[in-house]
């Protein structure tokens, strides 16, 4: 024999699944969608654009920290980069990079 719901267990059911819904929306809160990073082709290379909440923060079409206008060699680095700074943003920190950070990235990839 099926087993058949309660009112009382209804309520509960309901309930729980309201909290679960709060819970998963105050979690998401558009956090996927707070920094957006594009691989944007530059020259003969790469370099990448961030926004915040939807609106321009960098454009960066050169390798930061390097003397001249050099693009990055490919779209990995450029990535990296990119996600880097969104994290120096993410710690409050200031997203510029020192040449030893960018030297550390471009070794990585």
């Amino acid at each position: 024999m099926p087993y058949l719901m309660t009112t009382t267990d209804k309520k509960k059911f309901y309930i729980a699944l309201f909290s679960v819904l709060i819970s998963l929306l105050i979690s998401c809160n558009g956090r996927g969608h707070f920094y957006s990073l594009k691989i944007i082709r530059s020259g003969d290379g790469w370099g990448y654009k961030l926004r915040i909440k939807n609106r321009p923060y960098i454009h960066q079409p050169y390798i930061p920290a390097v003397e001249g206008n050099m693009p990055f060699g490919d779209k990995k680095t450029a990535r990296k980069t990119g996600r880097v700074v969104i994290e120096k943003l993410k710690d409050h920190q200031p997203p510029g990079l020192t040449r030893e950070e960018i030297d550390k990235i471009i070794k990585e990839n």
